[in-house]
């Protein structure tokens, strides 16, 4: 078969190598659907080493208590611990403070990379580029003004978690956390399980809340659980790398039609040799197999090429995605069943679409396939003759059109890969815009300047603080559960100034017992204005009549602040402090993280990692849809050379069989960039729509206008350039010398 390619490549060399490199490049695109099992090691790996707990439960101030005498009674749990979580303000930024027995942690434990682990009181341990060792901070105490009341902090060791991985933290023993955050106890329990199934877990957070509510400990946010050994983030991966893969399924599509293309004009071409084998004997089932072999030649180089470079591909985003988001280098991986996948895609695909070439060509009458090697005289078919009896244009016009139309697989390649370019680079650009616009659209509701938010997971704002002023409100923004989806339970005043109160549909709740929900949300779980919800809270599970719908893009659903602090168990209490201002308000004093939304709106970072991820693979996909439009131009002018030695025989010039070829290209060009146009948009949609689905919200969908005539343009000057660079290579030779080839 190696043998046999080399003799191929020499006849066609071009052709086949453009194809080989395609379907090489698509093999590497799809390579990117590896990403999750090549993160996926990584992750675990870190997870187990470091003892990511199953199920953290968010607590109010316990003060002293046995974390042991109290979960140890519920079915599943292997082990929990005791943990302070609250943040400081470091050079300005809030950062985040976990307070961990380091003598006796088996969750989440805490590894010095550099340096060691806090011994003393005061001492800190910080993740990688937020301190370094030796460097000293004072945090404000509670409970007095910051230049009499405040801790010394001292850096002994640079490390982190893996549950932590992605975050800034400060890691202290658990005193100094407590003296920071001003509790008496613990307000975080991670527990460990020895069924790590999800069904178990949810189970476990049930039973997990009834003890802890005998125990007189109250929870104000549903317990948050990390199933069957999994890194956290390993869901937000997954569908980064969904999207990320389809877009290198849309590469092994275009590089397949390349392949067609490629396949049935090598294998057209031995119409006169395969007629000669029949003539002498050879069967027609032996014919199509050596037929079939040449398509099988290419596909097999390009799985040798393409499977390390897709291997290459998917190890080079992972560590981009983990380092960007997790903060957490991966190792090299490779994924089996991706490998497999690709390979098979890529035989499969040269095996189908050889065989029809190969029936069509054995099945010709011997005579005709021994006499004419180009197929049948123009004129046999209804659709050539109807075009012979159109005017259009002078002689070369006609001349171009009727053999676009006679050379009807040649031309369905030529619009098939033009079609693929102009949707490939519109769907690249549109999921661009579509992000772009999707975090615009998160925040365009948002009318507060910032939110305020003080130590611990508790309701522990008295709402009436805000009373004296107008310009701001206190809320709450705490975890639920519908339909088995996490939602965010928002709370506002019902004629709050927060968020704009437009809706798509009813109205914002006015009354007792009624909720607003995003609207995509809704749609997903097939939710109606007027049907009554069962949301999941900390306290239980309480039932809402939905009276609106929302723009918010999230799994959103909006309460009274008043009606989920009773329902919450805690009264005339809230936990963030909204104002229109981009300062906390004066009368919030103490220790406190205020979240500006101008900090948010400007914060393009994740934003511009995703979007270099998708340049990334959507230049691989741009680049196959290159090849395979170049290689269909060059092919046809090729094919071609003897006509146009003849032209140039009688007179013609080469800016004359250049006008053949523009001529026969434009309506190709024109229905391609056409169909091109429509298919991007289906291709871009359907591509959001699936991600919408799996998540149940509603990102919205922006067709890149704007990159039409730069598409459009790059299509059209590409093809005129390589057109132009074809007629050159063609007309170089001697006509005299052509024309005896054509023997």
């Amino acid at each position: 078969m190696i043998r046999r390619l080399f003799r191929e490549i020499g006849r066609a060399p071009v052709r086949i190598l453009t194809s080989v490199m395609a379907l090489a490049l698509a093999i590497g695109a799809i390579g990117v659907l590896a990403i999750p099992a090549v993160s996926t090691n990584s992750l675990r790996d870190a997870a187990e080493a470091d003892g990511i707990p199953q199920v953290i439960v968010p607590i109010d101030d316990s003060k002293t208590f046995d974390v042991a005498g109290i979960v140890g009674s519920v079915d599943n749990v292997d082990r929990a611990e005791a943990e302070v979580l609250t943040f400081v303000e470091i050079d300005g930024r809030t950062t985040d403070v976990l307070g961990v027995d380091f003598g006796n942690q088996e969750i989440d434990i805490v590894h010095a990379d550099v340096g060691r682990l806090p011994a003393a009181a005061g001492e800190v341990l910080v993740t990688d580029g937020l301190a370094q060792i030796g460097d000293r901070f004072e945090i404000p105490l509670p409970g007095g003004e910051a230049s009499s009341a405040t801790m010394s902090a001292e850096v002994v060791g640079v490390g982190g978690t893996a549950f932590w991985s992605e975050d800034d933290v400060v890691f202290t023993s658990l005193e100094s956390a407590a003296a920071i955050a001003g509790v008496d106890g613990a307000n975080r329990i991670v527990v460990g399980t020895t069924d790590l199934s999800a069904d178990a877990l949810s189970d476990t957070s049930r039973d997990l809340r009834a003890a802890l509510t005998e125990a007189g400990i109250t929870t104000t946010s549903l317990p948050f659980t990390v199933p069957d050994g999994h890194h956290p983030i390993e869901e937000a991966i997954d569908q980064i790398s969904m999207l990320v893969g389809m877009l290198g399924i849309v590469a092994g599509l275009v590089a397949l039609v390349l392949l067609a293309s490629t396949v049935n004009t090598l294998i057209t071409e031995r119409t006169r040799e395969v007629a000669v084998m029949r003539a002498l004997g050879a069967p027609n089932r032996q014919m199509r197999r050596r037929l079939r072999r040449l398509a099988l030649s290419i596909a097999a180089a390009a799985v040798v090429l393409g499977l390390p470079l897709g291997i290459a591909i998917s190890n080079f985003i992972a560590r981009m995605i983990l380092t960007e988001f997790v903060g957490i280098t991966p190792g090299f991986a490779v994924s089996i069943p991706v490998m497999v996948g690709s390979a098979l895609f890529a035989l499969l695909g040269a095996r189908i679409v050889a065989a029809r070439a190969a029936r069509r060509v054995t099945a010709r009458p011997l005579a005709e396939a021994l006499r004419d090697r180009n197929g049948s005289p123009f004129g046999r078919r209804l659709s050539e003759r109807l075009t012979a009896r159109v005017r259009v244009g002078a002689l070369l016009d006609r001349t171009a059109v009727r053999n676009g139309v006679h050379q009807r697989a040649r031309s369905f390649a030529m619009f098939a890969q033009i079609t693929a370019a102009v949707a490939a680079l519109l769907i690249v650009a549109s999921l661009a815009t579509t992000i772009t616009d999707y975090n615009a659209a998160e925040i365009e509701p948002v009318q507060w300047g910032s939110r305020t938010f003080v130590p611990g997971p508790g309701l522990d704002i008295d709402a009436s603080i805000a009373d004296s002023d107008p310009r701001s409100e206190v809320g709450i923004d705490i975890a639920g559960e519908l339909e088995g989806w996490e939602t965010d339970l928002v709370g506002f005043a019902p004629d709050t100034l927060m968020i704009d109160r437009t809706m798509d549909a009813g109205r914002w709740f006015a009354a007792p017992g009624e909720v607003a929900l995003s609207t995509g949300f809704a749609e997903r779980i097939d939710v109606e204005i007027g049907d009554e919800i069962d949301v999941e809270l900390a306290s239980g599970s309480h039932r809402y009549t939905v009276v609106g719908l929302h723009p918010d893009s999230g799994r959103s659903v909006f309460i009274d602040t008043s009606e989920l602090a009773a329902d919450m168990n805690r009264p005339g209490m809230g936990n963030v402090v909204m104002s229109l201002d981009e300062e906390s308000p004066a009368y919030m004093t103490g220790l406190l993280s205020v979240e500006r939304l101008t900090d948010i709106s400007e914060d393009d970072s994740g934003r511009d990692a995703i979007l270099m991820i998708f340049t990334a693979i959507g230049a691989i996909v741009v680049a196959v849809a290159g090849l395979a439009v170049a290689s269909g131009l060059a092919v046809g002018v090729y094919e071609r050379r003897h006509e146009f030695a003849a032209m140039r025989a009688v007179g013609g010039r080469r800016r004359h069989i250049f006008r053949v070829v523009v001529a026969e290209l434009l309506p190709l060009g024109t229905l391609g960039i056409g169909a091109g146009l429509v298919a991007g948009w289906f291709g871009g949609a359907a591509i959001m729509e699936s991600f919408e689905a799996s998540n149940a919200v509603e990102i919205g969908y922006t067709f890149a206008t704007g990159a039409i005539p730069a598409a459009v343009g790059a299509v059209v000057i590409g093809s005129l350039l390589l057109g132009g660079l074809m007629v050159r290579r063609v007309t170089r030779q001697p006509v005299a010398v052509t024309l005896r080839g054509a023997a």
